[in-house]
C-alpha cells in the first residue's frame, strides 16, 4: 500500500505543502541528496514506474518542513490529512 499523510496540503502550484509521512513498499529506487546546508531532496521510484519527489528544508532556527516537489504517476492508495484522521 502506498500512502501519504499531510499536515497541510499545498494551496497553490508554488506551495509544497507540509507532509507528515509517506509510505511506499518495495520502491525500485530511493535517492536522497543534500542540496545545501538546510535543504535535502528525495526522489522515490515506485514499482509501477511512477516517481515522486519531495524536499526537506530547515529554517535558520532549525524548523524543518517536508513538502512535495513533484508527483509523476504515483497513485496513493490512501491520501489523508491530519484533519481527516479519526
Amino acid at each position: 500500500m502506498k500512502r501519504i499523510l499531510w499536515n497541510r496540503r499545498p494551496t497553490s502550484p508554488a506551495d509544497l505543502g507540509d507532509i507528515d509521512e509517506i509510505v511506499i513498499h518495495d520502491p525500485l529506487l530511493v535517492h536522497i541528496e543534500q542540496m545545501d546546508d538546510r535543504c535535502w531532496w528525495i526522489g522515490i521510484e515506485s514499482p509501477e514506474g511512477g516517481w515522486w519527489a519531495g524536499v526537506f528544508s530547515a529554517t535558520s532556527r532549525g524548523v524543518m518542513t517536508f513538502g512535495q516537489q513533484e508527483n509523476d504517476g504515483v497513485t496513493w492508495d490512501k491520501d489523508d490529512t491530519q484533519e481527516s484522521r479519526p
